[in-house]
């Protein structure tokens, strides 16, 4: 009777020993020991979702193109007009002169036909010139990208399913408070 007494006592240490090691611990689903105590608690995770949100931003882009641009004008050449002008005018003078006449009418028509060509030249209209340019301009583009905002997790501790908002996926378990709510 006394073997008895002393295995039923030996068996309450033993049940008494365990029971209070284990009383500071939380087992999960697995039994997998986690702890116990308002900042040793976790929770098992069953899903993370990710709550996406639309950011916009603006991009710099440069836009090129070239162009013709102005650089001055051009003026004929009146020393080649008042030469072009000459020789029309001594071929002009030539032709009307006869006899001994023609050589002073091919000199005159010379002479008269390189001042009209110089004059010619000097009231003709200017003609621009022009040169390739390249321009640019930097505009702003707006643009539009998905991002992660947090997280919709879905865990369970001590029976109870629960829902919270968290801004980063905690894993496979998350930390609650001594009520059981979840923080990250």
């Amino acid at each position: 009777m006394n073997k008895n007494i002393s295995r039923i006592g030996a068996a309450l240490i033993l049940a008494a020993v365990s029971a209070a090691a284990s009383a500071g611990h939380d087992r999960d689903d697995y039994g997998r020991d986690h702890g116990r105590g308002p900042d040793r608690s976790y929770a098992r995770v069953i899903a993370a979702e990710p709550i996406f949100e639309q950011v916009r931003y603006t991009v710099p882009v440069q836009s090129c193109w070239v162009e013709a641009r102005e650089v001055g004008y051009s003026r004929p050449n009146s020393t080649g007009a008042a030469i072009v002008g000459g020789a029309v005018g001594a071929l002009i003078g030539n032709s009307i002169g006869h006899g001994d006449g023609r050589a002073v009418a091919t000199v005159g028509g010379a002479v008269v036909g390189a001042v009209v060509g110089r004059e010619v030249a000097r009231n003709a209209n200017p003609s621009p010139r022009y040169e390739q340019v390249e321009r640019c301009r930097t505009v702003h583009e707006e643009r539009f990208d998905r991002q992660v905002a947090g997280y919709r997790v879905t865990y369970v501790w001590s029976g109870r399913r629960s829902v919270v908002h968290l801004p980063q996926d905690p894993g496979r378990y998350v930390r609650v408070d001594y009520r059981g709510r979840a923080f990250g």
